[in-house]
């Protein structure tokens, strides 16, 4: 069984220097990886394609087992304004392009959610799942109760979703409010990142 990889790097007197990597076997998270001394295969190459395009919104949907996951944990760690990730990224592709990091890292208020445990044996188990996801991801954005912006409506709805009470109406509008009263907040455009995206129509074909 492989435990590790070896990686050679230069030293700057041009002497080769052995280093011993654990393959991140199971491990998805971006920053765990980069700061639990984790092989990681570059890839951070695809912030600059994502920033090039025009296109408001990309769906990646190819190919399988191709590490979807963590790329979209590398998307979080690098756009999300309320973490400092320079040091994740020294050393990668995107850190050369020192104007465009300038200018995008940490800089853009982010969502990142996944679907992946929206299953169940039928639609009422599978949509308490959707609540229950739902209510996580509200709940790591309490801040914006604080908020001055925010109108008494939206901090009703918001605190129904983040107890997993809220009405079917307010769960099909979850990630519209989200990300509403994040851009009223920072005054920024917000970065969504939704991973998983099709597992609960996936389900729903099984089971039908």
């Amino acid at each position: 069984m492989i435990h590790g990889i070896i990686e050679i790097m230069r030293t700057e007197e041009g002497v080769a220097k052995m280093k011993a990597l654990n393959i991140p076997v199971g491990i998805s998270n971006f920053e765990k990886i980069r700061n639990n001394g984790f092989y990681y295969v570059d890839k951070t190459g695809l912030i600059e394609e994502l920033l090039k395009t025009e296109a408001e919104v990309t769906l990646i949907t190819r190919p399988r087992r191709f590490g979807k996951t963590l790329g979209m944990s590398m998307l979080e760690s690098f756009f999300d304004i309320r973490k400092n990730s320079r040091k994740l990224f020294e050393g990668l592709e995107i850190a050369r392009q020192s104007e465009l990091c300038s200018k995008w890292m940490n800089q853009c208020p982010t969502v990142s959610v996944s679907f992946r445990q929206v299953d169940g044996l039928n639609f009422t188990s599978a949509y308490d799942m959707l609540t229950m996801v739902f209510a996580d991801l509200y709940n790591k954005h309490l801040y914006l109760l604080e908020d001055s912006h925010v109108t008494e409506f939206q901090k009703k709805t918001f605190t129904n979703i983040a107890h997993g009470c809220g009405s079917e109406k307010e769960v099909k509008s979850s990630l519209v409010l989200l990300t509403t009263m994040m851009q009223q907040h920072y005054g920024k455009a917000v970065v969504l990142l939704i991973d998983e995206y099709d597992v609960p129509v996936a389900k729903a074909n099984a089971l039908a």
